[in-house]
């Protein structure tokens, strides 16, 4: 009796141990999560990323991404795989997340927050799901290096905003709000009851008197009817000192450590305001 149960114990140790192997093809189907991915996994755990990843304007990763199979988010490519851990994320196609799920393929969700500490669970949470605790701890560090380099703790910042094609603006709750605050810059749509990403009429935005507007371009088009709402005589006069800022669109995709970058660019923005 006493050797069954013994048997009985190593054999459900040896089943604890196998479950808490980290996976070894793991699938990203998601921008987001391919960066995070490329960023704390060893080479040879990464099975696939989205077709995304390769895109030198929305990735941070473009050229480590070259390195992998693509996948365009579908069941059957994804299946073909044999991943044992799929990454996705709340924006991700709601039936895919589904057909996975009752496949019984093992989901990894990124909560793809706006906040500097949601940035820090979600690189933790994945890091300890790919085994690459100490890997994670070292990115998030690094992040707050270079957060702290250069801080500002001025107790009256100066005021800003950012204004994108159709008149877009970002209030509270997006990632161009924490990286404002964390620049050092007041943001004056959060300052006026503007929450997310909203449309906001250019009357206001000349009502608030912004000493500074930033905005992002996806393209280098820059010749589209939303873009040409940019070029309006009256901003141009109110830009006429003091030109817009132009920070590139895919550091606003997808929150993760390129919001230290971003907030760099932001308070380097800053240098000729306070001179």
């Amino acid at each position: 009796m006493r050797t069954s149960a013994i048997a009985i114990i190593l054999m459900l140790c040896s089943g604890m141990a196998i479950a808490a192997e980290p996976p070894r093809r793991v699938v990203s189907v998601n921008l987001c999560s391919d960066q995070l991915l490329l960023m704390l996994a060893d080479p040879q755990q990464v099975a696939s990323v989205s077709f995304l990843s390769r895109d030198p304007d929305s990735s941070f990763v473009a050229e480590k991404a070259k390195a992998y199979p693509i996948n365009h988010a579908r069941a059957e490519e994804i299946i073909r795989l044999k991943p044992d851990l799929i990454l996705i994320t709340p924006h991700d196609n709601p039936r895919l997340r589904t057909t996975l799920k009752q496949l019984g393929y093992p989901l990894h969700q990124l909560s793809i927050g706006n906040r500097l500490d949601t940035i820090h669970t979600d690189i933790r949470q994945l890091a300890a799901r790919l085994g690459q605790v100490s890997r994670g701890e070292l990115l998030i560090r690094e992040m707050q290096q270079r957060l702290h380099t250069g801080e500002d703790k001025n107790p009256q910042p100066p005021g800003a905003l950012f204004l994108q094609p159709r008149g877009y603006t970002s209030g509270t709750d997006t990632l161009q709000d924490e990286a404002l605050r964390l620049a050092g810059w007041h943001n004056l749509a959060a300052q006026h009851g503007v929450k997310g990403y909203t449309p906001v009429p250019l009357e206001e935005i000349l009502r608030w008197q912004p000493g500074t507007l930033f905005t992002s371009s996806f393209s280098e088009s820059g010749d589209s009817l939303a873009e040409r709402q940019l070029r309006h005589p009256a901003l141009k006069r109110l830009l006429a000192k003091r030109p817009m800022v132009e920070i590139p669109f895919k550091y606003w995709i997808c929150p993760g450590p390129m919001l230290a970058d971003a907030v760099a660019l932001l308070r380097q923005a800053r240098e000729g305001v306070d001179q």
